[in-house]
């Protein structure tokens, strides 16, 4: 008995396999990471926070899944055209195009992790992939604008690398910055004194 699929077939099951993987492997990383601290303002003292909004994290992954997916179909689609030398450069093409909607939906796994949870005395920094650090409010160094077109800041901490950056699209932006002013008021002064507010 011979079984001969049609790419056509082979394209619809991909269709339907690809985003289930990708969404299982997707919660699976979730489930595997403990939570660094408790998510959003159920810690006790957590005045507020900032977090990347809702849709900036599903829009990547969407985004990633939908090119896994037409990556996967032009993948399955050269796979019955290996024959044809000019299949190659398609079939590249197809692995690229998976490789960069699983980036896609890797930094949207991120985004939904980014947080900054604002205390009275203290910052609790969760970045996208790295352990949540605290930051004391007299150990800011710096404050600049972000070069992103969204705008916000970039804060720079003392004896800690790189910024810790918020957007200004983030959800309780402006409560970052009143808490800014009020606990770091020397950086922030400095700030609005060279950039403006």
């Amino acid at each position: 008995m011979n079984i001969n699929l049609s790419p056509v077939v082979i394209a619809v099951a991909a269709m339907i396999a690809i985003p289930a993987a990708v969404s299982a492997l997707v919660r699976q990383s979730d489930r595997k990471r403990p939570p660094s601290t408790v998510v959003g303002d159920e810690a006790h003292g957590v005045l507020f926070t900032v977090r990347a909004r809702r849709w900036n994290y599903l829009l990547l992954r969407i985004v990633g899944i939908v090119v896994i997916v037409v990556g996967g179909f032009f993948f399955l689609i050269t796979l019955t055209l290996l024959d044809d030398p000019d299949a190659i450069g398609m079939l590249i093409a197809a692995v690229g195009m998976v490789l960069f909607g699983l980036l896609f939906v890797y930094l949207g796994v991120g985004q939904k992790r980014r947080r900054i949870e604002a205390y009275d005395s203290q910052l609790v920094v969760t970045p996208m992939f790295r352990a949540a650090r605290t930051v004391d409010p007299a150990a800011i160094n710096r404050i600049r604008p972000t070069t992103n077109r969204f705008g916000g800041l970039d804060i720079k901490v003392h004896g800690q690398r790189g910024v810790i950056t918020v957007m200004a699209i983030d959800a309780v932006y402006p409560e970052f910055c009143a808490w800014l002013e009020q606990r770091a008021p020397a950086q922030w002064g400095e700030f609005v004194r060279v950039f403006g507010r």
